[in-house]
């Protein structure tokens, strides 16, 4: 045959001989070699591609002789090796399909199949780089690939060296992502038959496959990464033992390295990422190697153990992942971190879990119990953590995930003694509690039950008294439970559901803070004058500047980190930023809306952000308390709607937040009655109506507006006449709110003189409207007191003589010591409110020429005998004992109230103090109660003078248990917050001079050693509160003065006070002892009350007293005695006596 006859011609004589023969032959006489000399490149091709051309169309059955020489020819040298690239691209492929009609048996002898084999992998290292033979190595690849012609290698030993090239070539070229998609598809099954037939699986292809998934992340279109995720899907039996010996061979290196060793950590972590990557997309791979993570995270190498259980996290959490189901070993290993020695491992296990509780709801059961575990956690940071990751999860789920009881748990942790935990805590319930909302507000019963108590048990946190849970209190009700809002009537509606929510005790607390946000709202008015003083004055003088300061810490008493409080207003005041004190005042502007407050708010925190960020959390914590965003005037009319669209006889959900709306109604009258000013007209015009229920509480919200808009306001003729009416035919309670609405009016006196006159002319005994005139006259000398001047006398003779002086036989059986307000009979309430007028008239006089002192003297002779009045005598002469009660009371709380005033101050002398202190040892617990709280809530807010805390230890033998504890407790508390320079002492300290004489000065006290151990209690009762490190010196330095000086009120017993010195210094000296606390010198100079004791003159007198022990040797030794059995026994013999001992109240 010619050489160079076409080759259609050659191949379709070969088809026609293959027609004439039953079994094909190769029909090639030709010789690739040539006879004495190699052939020509290009004719050598041209024999190639009709051998090509020809074997391509053969079969197996094809006659074997026939292939003899060629098959011979192709693994001559001159063939394989020579330098066209052409030439063994086509030999290549004939040698291929030479092997393909020669199945199953192999042509050819190992040595030379070895050979061959390399011929193949030299011309397959040629895809992804631009070729003209790309058909011949794409047929080669085919050929071999459906062939499965690798499957010869396992004749040939250490064939793993033989094609590892080929396979990094297959890599490196599908990375190039250059290659078609048929190609790729049988590069990665040539890659599966080598695995899989062959066994070629040592570390360098492990490591090319997982080298893929270190490069491409899940969801990578790479064919690289897809060729190795085929294989691994293809082949993971295979492919298990050899992944598990690849990171064991890693993650083994670090067993056994010190806590402290970073050695091999770098190779561990990536080895861990690779561990990631491999789970999220092929997990079956990771058979063998999950057990190893499962002892890492046993490790006592913290890195180590803490990027196992991360890694094992991250798994758990996949989505598609069912790690936990399929080795539940693991699983329990892995929860079994959460009491990791190592508190930063525990926080990091709590975060992992977010995902997993997410993501595979079958575990949330398990997680739930860890939870409750973690939530009482002794590390703060993992409390603080488990509260923060329960409020990443339930924004995500539905409440109905979690029990009440869980629920509980977590809210408990809002009065955690730790800060972070608590601010954390108030975080997640309010959470819970605002993914909740819209279920309860359409009253859903299951979600009231479960989460509607949040709002309860958070303002119960006011009670508390702890400054930066009120803060965060404050932060959770405007983030969370009354969160922003600009829809006014959804907001409002919003805060009832709210407030209807609440218990009397924590609607208390609503007013509480309500009240205190608005004292601090009016602070905050002032702190901004002094802002706008700074800008218009350049030269402010040193006084200007000292008072500005003081305010300024004046102000921070109220949050909990003070310095920083006070540096921020400090940073403010001196940035003299005009622009940002006119956004500050119109942000706590009440005159201003709902949006015009929240935009001036984030105006102002943006402003910030950019000057002065370090004082911007400060900031938010002052806004949230000063911005008048709980309860904003926007509100008013919504509330008023409210109140109006359910009335009815039939107790609804709307009824009840009807009252709901209304309560709230009536605290903003008192509290914020400004807001009022745009709603005056429906107020008017309810007053008006005929609705008795309507038109009551209307009045009562126009009697606090009244109140702060004195002699402003005008009234129709017949809203006076309609005022008027309610005064001379309406109820006590109703004559009350006209009373007070018609005597803050302009020009009231003018025009209520005749009524006023013409009421006091009608007090008489017995007569029907006695008590409603005496409500009204009383609201009269309180807001209009140039009312009552003119039968002020007659008034006081009336109330003295008449109305005091009958005795109220009246009284329920037993005739109690005590009963409320409204049970009293009417002759009772008529001489209390008899008094309040008495008081009224004084009060508003308190600044007014008038009246004259013997009409002052009258008024307190009748106070002071109010107290003398005994319910044991009232019981004996067979008079109401509970109206005694409230009497003494009465003037009690009146007499301190006056007596604040410069005008009456004079009216307190000291034996009258000392008749007050009785009152805290009054038979009545309530008439105890009652006052003790009058005088802490005044020292709290300094309405009454720090005198008042001597009074306070009185309670020391108080046999209510919880009223002890209560007044303990505010004392403690006070001294906390209590600012005192260095050298100086507190009011407290000094409070132990006025309590000595106090004693000294008590009726029951005696020398007799009974009497001291009694009295005893009162000075270990004062020391349990204020005694500390710090101040002992002092106090012991101030009981030795006693005894340099004299009783200025009774010379005669200076003696007793002496003795309560020595007394008082005996327990200083014990409880020094017993605290190790240091009893030295003090060096500050002390002067005691002028009114109570005059230092004796130098010398003799003041050596003799100083030096003589005034207890009686008894007593000393009976305390000694005590003081030796008191390590051993529960109850000494000398607190044995003293609690044997009847104290006289």
């Amino acid at each position: 045959m010619d050489i160079d006859e076409s080759l259609d011609s050659q191949a379709s004589g070969l088809i026609d001989s293959q027609l004439e023969n039953e079994t094909p032959n190769l029909v090639f006489p030709e010789s690739l070699l040539g006879a004495t000399k190699a052939l020509k490149v290009a004719e050598l091709i041209k024999l190639l591609q009709i051998l090509h051309s020809q074997l391509k169309e053969l079969d197996q059955n094809v006659e074997k002789e026939s292939l003899q020489v060629v098959t011979k020819e192709l693994v001559h040298k001159q063939i394989m090796k020579n330098t066209n690239k052409t030439v063994k691209a086509i030999a290549a492929c004939c040698l291929a399909d030479i092997i393909r009609l020669h199945a199953p048996a192999c042509p050819y002898s190992v040595d030379v199949l070895r050979t061959v084999f390399m011929f193949f992998v030299d011309q397959l290292s040629n895809f992804g780089t631009e070729s003209p033979n790309f058909q011949y190595h794409f047929y080669l690849l085919e050929n071999l690939q459906s062939v499965k012609t690798f499957l010869l290698l396992n004749e040939i030993e250490n064939a793993d060296e033989l094609v590892l090239p080929m396979i990094e070539d297959f890599f490196r070229a599908a990375e190039k992502d250059a290659l078609a998609r048929n190609v790729e598809l049988c590069m990665t099954d040539v890659l599966i038959q080598l695995i899989d037939d062959v066994g070629v699986l040592g570390p360098e292809l492990t490591e090319l496959i997982l080298e893929q998934f270190e490069k491409h992340e899940k969801g990578s279109d790479n064919p690289a990464y897809l060729m190795a995720l085929d294989i691994c899907y293809a082949c993971p039996n295979a492919l298990q033992r050899r992944v598990c010996q690849y990171f064991s061979d890693i993650l083994l290196s670090v067993s056994n390295t010190s806590e402290d060793s970073t050695e091999g950590f770098e190779d561990v972590k990536k080895a861990h990422n690779l561990i990631r990557k491999i789970n999220a997309a092929s997990p079956d791979l990771l058979l063998n190697v999950l057990p190893l993570l499962q002892e890492e995270m046993k490790f006592d190498h913290l890195s180590i153990r803490q990027l196992a259980t991360e890694t094992m996290g991250e798994m758990f959490a996949d989505q598609a992942s069912n790690v936990a189901d399929k080795y539940p070993a693991i699983w329990k290993t892995w929860l079994g971190r959460r009491n990791d020695k190592s508190s930063a491992l525990r926080v990091r296990w709590l975060e992992m879990c977010v995902d997993i509780y997410k993501t595979h709801p079958e575990s949330i059961a398990e997680l739930t119990e860890c939870f409750k575990d973690k939530l009482a956690d002794p590390d703060d940071k993992v409390r603080a953590t488990i509260c923060k990751i329960l409020g990443e999860i339930v924004t995500e789920r539905d409440v109905k995930s979690f029990e009440k009881p869980f629920l509980e748990l977590i809210a408990e942790r809002a009065k955690d003694k730790k800060s972070s935990v608590r601010t954390e805590a108030m975080n997640t319930i309010g959470l819970i509690y605002n993914n909740s909302y819209d279920r309860i507000q359409v009253n859903d019963k299951g979600a009231i039950s479960k989460v509607g108590w949040i709002p309860d048990y958070l303002f119960s946190f006011v009670y508390l008294g702890d400054e930066s849970v009120t803060m965060g209190l404050e932060n959770t009700l405007l983030n969370h439970i009354l969160p922003e809002n600009e829809n006014d009537a959804e907001r409002t509606e919003r805060l009832v559901t709210v407030y209807d929510s609440l218990q009397p005790k924590q609607r208390l607390a609503f007013t509480a803070l309500i009240r205190r946000q608005k004292l601090f709202n009016e602070n905050m008015h002032d702190y901004i004058k002094r802002c706008e003083n700074a800008l218009n004055n350049t030269n402010l003088s040193e006084h200007e500047v000292a008072t500005s300061d003081e305010f300024m810490k004046y102000m921070t008493t109220r949050f909990a980190d003070k310095a920083r409080t006070l540096n921020a207003l400090r940073s403010f005041l001196n940035s003299e930023s005009e622009r940002d004190v006119k956004t500050l005042k119109s942000a706590i502007d009440l005159d201003c809306n709902y949006k015009q407050v929240i935009a001036a708010k984030k105006k102002l925190l943006s402003n910030l952000n950019e000057d002065q960020t370090a004082i911007v959390d400060i900031f938010v914590a002052l806004l949230n308390r000063a911005c008048p965003l709980l309860l904003n005037k926007s509100n008013v009319s919504h509330l008023l709607k409210l109140t109006k669209s359910a009335r009815g006889r039939r107790h609804t959900v709307s009824s009840q937040r009807a009252v709901a709306a209304q309560n709230i109604l009536k605290e903003m009258s008192i509290t914020y009655p400004s807001m009022y000013t745009s709603n005056m007209n429906d107020i008017i015009n309810d007053i008006m109506s005929d609705n008795d229920s309507t038109a009551d509480d209307s009045l009562k919200i126009l009697s606090e507006i009244s109140k702060s808009n004195k002699n402003e306001m005008t009234f129709a003729d017949n809203v006076i006449e309609r005022l008027t009416d309610y005064i001379t035919n309406g109820s006590a309670q109703q004559a009350k709110y006209a009373s007070i609405a018609l005597a803050n009016m302009k020009n009231a006196g003018l025009i209520l003189a005749d009524l006023a006159s013409r009421l006091s002319d009608e007090l008489l005994m017995g007569a029907s409207n006695l008590l409603v005139n005496l409500t009204t006259l009383s609201q009269f000398a309180l807001y209009s007191c140039e009312l009552i001047h003119p039968t002020i006398d007659s008034i006081i003779r009336f109330i003295d003589k008449n109305l005091l002086a009958t005795k109220t036989r009246q009284f329920f059986e037993g005739n109690p010591e005590w009963c409320t307000y409204d049970e009293l009979p009417e002759l009772s309430q008529q001489k209390l409110v008899g008094v309040s007028l008495l008081v009224n008239y004084l009060t508003a006089c308190r600044d007014t020429i008038e009246p004259e002192e013997y009409i002052v003297s009258n008024i307190f002779t009748i106070l002071w005998s109010l107290l003398d009045t005994t319910c044991e005598s009232a019981i004996a002469d067979k008079i109401n004992a509970a109206e005694t009660s409230h009497l003494r009371l009465g003037g009690t709380q009146s007499i301190v109230k006056l007596t604040q005033y410069a005008k009456y101050l004079n009216e307190l002398t000291v034996p009258n103090f000392e008749k007050l202190s009785y009152t805290l040892q009054d038979t009545c617990y309530y008439v105890r109660q009652e006052f003790a709280e009058t005088l802490m809530k005044g020292l709290q807010t300094k309405e009454i003078h720090s005198r008042y805390y001597s009074l306070l230890f009185i309670c020391a033998h108080e046999p209510e248990a919880s009223l002890l504890k209560q007044v303990k407790s505010f004392i403690q508390k006070r001294l906390t917050t209590m600012v005192v320079r260095s050298g100086e002492s507190s009011v407290l300290d000094s409070s132990l001079v006025r309590l000595i004489h106090l004693l000294a000065h008590h009726p029951d006290f005696t020398e007799a050693v009974e009497d001291l151990v009694v009295f005893a209690q009162y000075l270990k009762f004062y020391l349990s509160c204020v005694a500390t490190a710090n101040n002992v010196s002092f106090l012991y330095h101030i009981v030795q003065k006693i005894k340099l000086s004299k009783d200025m009120i009774t010379e005669e017993l200076s003696k007793n006070s002496y003795v309560l010195s020595d007394l008082a210094a005996l327990l200083i000296r014990t409880k020094s002892k017993e605290a190790s606390w240091p009893l030295n010198a003090y060096e500050g100079h002390v002067s005691l009350q002028s009114k109570l004791y005059r230092t004796l003159p130098a010398g003799a007198v003041q050596a003799e007293t100083i030096k003589k022990n005034y207890l009686p040797k008894e007593f000393i030794e009976l305390y000694e005695e005590e003081q030796k059995h008191k390590p051993g026994e529960k109850r000494s013999r000398f607190s044995s006596s003293v609690s044997n001992k009847k104290v006289k109240v």
